[in-house]
């Protein structure tokens, strides 16, 4: 009797998820997985769906993010006519990528701008603290980590005199990648000293019964007297302290120093995002007068859970499908979907030199064995697979024939498409793609490249457990 009953309870409870899944229309690999994932560990595998299944935001979230959205658009087609720039005055390809850009997140493709490539952790936070203390009217910072030691100290300091001085600051944090920082002498430093802080998405149990906890705002947004900006992959976090004790190395990084006006766009960005963690009004200031600092057009690429369209996913696509002749790209983590793969493999047997820079060792061992799954399907086309042996390369940058770069904060992996608030610079410039290409090739001559021959010699076991967590790769 007592069998029966859990037997027709074990079925009621895989039907009844079985049917939610299917009621979300997720992509036919994200569905597989959980339902495979459901099968053959059932208590488990219902709770850990339970838990993180479905990008839930919270009903607040979600009714702050559809109020949300009309007024940014708003806010977006009311950009200064002399800032903009008509797309038809690119290439083709360069054009069909701005754009699907603006159809896709509203904002525009501008003019005006003076890009410097920062190569490495150290360069990039020097400038950053060079300008906080040159600072005249603002700072407003946001950063998936914060995690105090080194020159992030020097950071904080300079946070701190730029507070005494009486400029305004501001900073927003992920609540779960800056948790150990919220602890810290430096996080009171700050709050002492008069720096607003917001904590993005906070992470409590209670919670987990009504938001998805892994959905986290990835970003990396520094703007500085709204007329220059940083984006790109480094985090708060001097990569000579930095998870030391992780097995990977240091932590490489680059990030884009901007001068120009897409400085008060990542500013209105940011604050969107400060709109729908606090409920404040979305009410970024007027665009300021500036002088033209140089002839960059760019385009900025905001991306998150609250929207139903993977609209990073198809910008990727659209410039994969667009290049001529080379397409270069870095990541930390590579657990692509089809339709990204599908395109990579399409590049290369058109003729396109594609070139894949990952780094050897990676922070999650699933992470790593669902990636080299991939590896015989590009390497069979011609696709260049280069291990980096310098560290963890956490540089995110796609260089498409030296022309076009997208550059921001982005993994190619369904996290950054699906869960996480994301941004990306698109830089149709020549020089900076140039400038991209050169610290690419840095990363290449620090890289071992993989053979196929040597590739298909390793194990069956291995080839078995990489296909298998690759199975599940959607759930990572």
């Amino acid at each position: 009797m007592d069998f029966s009953f859990l037997t027709v309870l074990h079925v009621f409870v895989l039907l009844a998820v079985s049917l939610r899944i299917f009621s979300r229309r997720s992509s036919h690999g994200t569905a597989l997985a959980w339902l495979l994932l459901i099968v053959l560990i059932p208590a488990v595998g219902v709770l850990v769906y339970l838990l993180i299944g479905e990008r839930r935001l919270g009903k607040t979230w979600m009714q702050r993010a559809i109020a949300l959205q009309p007024q940014v658009l708003s806010w977006a087609r009311r950009i200064p006519a002399e800032h903009v720039v008509p797309p038809g005055t690119l290439t083709t390809g360069a054009e069909s990528i701005s754009r699907l850009a603006t159809g896709s997140v509203g904002l525009p493709l501008m003019g005006g701008h003076r890009l410097q490539l920062l190569a490495d952790s150290e360069a990039s936070m020097r400038a950053l603290i060079a300008d906080i203390d040159a600072a005249r009217t603002s700072v407003h910072l946001e950063f998936y980590i914060w995690s105090a030691g080194g020159f992030v100290d020097d950071l904080i300091a300079a946070l701190v005199r730029a507070a005494q001085r009486g400029i305004p600051c501001s900073a927003l944090m992920d609540s779960l990648g800056s948790r150990p920082f919220f602890r810290s002498e430096a996080f009171a430093r700050l709050r002492n000293a008069g720096v607003s802080i917001v904590e993005v998405l906070p992470v409590n149990p209670l919670r987990a019964l009504f938001v998805r906890l892994d959905l986290r705002d990835h970003r990396k947004i520094a703007v500085i007297d709204r007329r220059i900006a940083y984006t790109g992959s480094m985090n708060i976090a001097d990569p000579h302290f930095f998870k030391q004790d992780a097995g990977v190395g240091e932590w490489v990084d680059a990030m884009v120093r901007i001068e120009g006006p897409a400085a008060w766009v990542l500013e209105a960005v940011s604050l969107s995002l400060t709109a729908l963690q606090t409920g404040a009004n979305f009410a970024p200031p007027p665009p300021p007068r500036l002088a033209t600092t140089g002839d960059s057009h760019v385009q900025i690429f905001p991306s998150g859970p609250q929207a139903t369209t993977r609209h990073i996913e198809q910008l990727l696509l659209a410039a994969i499908y667009a290049a001529k002749r080379e397409i270069v790209l870095t990541t930390p983590y590579f657990v692509p979907g089809e339709t990204l793969l599908t395109a990579l493999r399409s590049a290369a047997l058109r003729g396109v030199r594609v070139i894949l820079i990952v780094p050897e060792k990676v922070d999650s061992v699933l992470v790593r064995y669902a990636s080299n799954a991939y590896n015989d399907d590009l390497l069979a086309v011609g696709i260049t697979i280069l291990h980096f042996h310098g560290g963890l390369l956490h540089t995110k940058s796609m260089v498409v024939d030296e022309e076009i770069t997208i550059f921001g904060t982005v993994n190619l992996d369904l996290r950054s498409f699906e869960l996480n608030f994301e941004v990306s610079l698109i830089a149709y410039d020549a020089a900076f793609s140039a400038a991209t290409r050169a610290l690419q090739r840095q990363y290449e001559s620090r890289s071992q490249p993989l053979q196929l021959v040597h590739w298909r010699a390793r194990p069956k076991w291995r080839r078995w457990l990489e296909n298998a967590v690759q199975v599940m790769s959607p759930l990572l």
